[in-house]
């Protein structure tokens, strides 16, 4: 084998190698909530217009219905970039803080929330007409369609306030593999499965003004050896960062 050949064979050990080390943290670029107890801007969030949006410190997801009220539900848009992986990855977990939710009694250990993360066929943002109170196209027909139990990707115990992870790797694999096809790069979260009824736990809001150390939402993924690009590799930090 010839120099060349062995530079070569050197660089592709080097990319599988580091392939394998570093895990790939794509953070969250849009966070929200919807809610039974909301008048006119029904998605709350980030991509709200009401500047009291920016000084909410959580995003809720509750038991389906609360107090008699219709539940709430909270949303995350991710700038995921299938390119970066070149087959399936060996596990992503998705990872956020859990803080007071400033409206209903918080999670526990002897009153602990079972919360679910739901796939998503679409983009919140994209389909839901924030006008609409119920309908077609509003945040209630969107949430009824798309908060099921079939649509449950992971459950985890929410027993206090602090960082909790979500195993995702199902749904992430079926983003590298769907590629271009699959536009909903979202995630919905609940208390659907929780069996007390309910349950409420609040997400740290990564738009929230008072931020500091709070871990906001992400995907934080470990590539299978090989499976990062080239071009992935060569991107700072091999993580896609949310945009401030």
């Amino acid at each position: 084998m010839n120099i060349s050949h062995l530079m070569a064979a050197a660089a592709a050990a080097t990319v599988a190698s580091s392939a394998a080390a570093f895990p790939v943290t794509v953070f969250v670029d849009q966070d929200y909530m919807s809610s039974g107890f909301f008048f006119s801007d029904f998605l709350r969030g980030e991509s709200s217009t009401n500047p009291s949006d920016t000084v909410r410190a959580a995003n809720r997801a509750t038991s389906p219905v609360i107090f008699g009220v219709t539940g709430e539900t909270s949303y995350f848009n991710f700038g995921f970039d299938p390119s970066q992986f070149s087959g399936p990855i060996d596990s992503a977990v998705f990872r956020v803080e859990t803080v007071a939710n400033g409206f209903f009694p918080d999670p526990t250990p002897s009153s602990p929330a079972e919360v679910s993360l739901h796939r998503l066929s679409a983009d919140p943002l994209a389909v839901v007409d924030q006008s609409l109170e119920s309908g077609p196209g509003s945040w209630l027909d969107f949430r009824d369609s798309e908060i099921t139990m079939s649509s449950i990707v992971s459950t985890t115990t929410v027993d206090g306030l602090g960082v909790f992870e979500w195993d995702v790797t199902s749904i992430v694999n079926e983003w590298i593999a769907n590629g271009d096809a699959n536009f909903a790069y979202s995630l919905g979260s609940s208390a659907i499965l929780d069996p007390e009824g309910d349950a409420a736990v609040g997400f740290v809001n990564s738009s929230w003004v008072g931020l500091t150390d709070e871990v906001t939402a992400r995907i934080v993924i470990i590539p299978s050896p090989g499976v990062l690009t080239l071009t992935a590799l060569c991107v700072a930090g091999v993580s896609t960062r949310r945009r401030r």
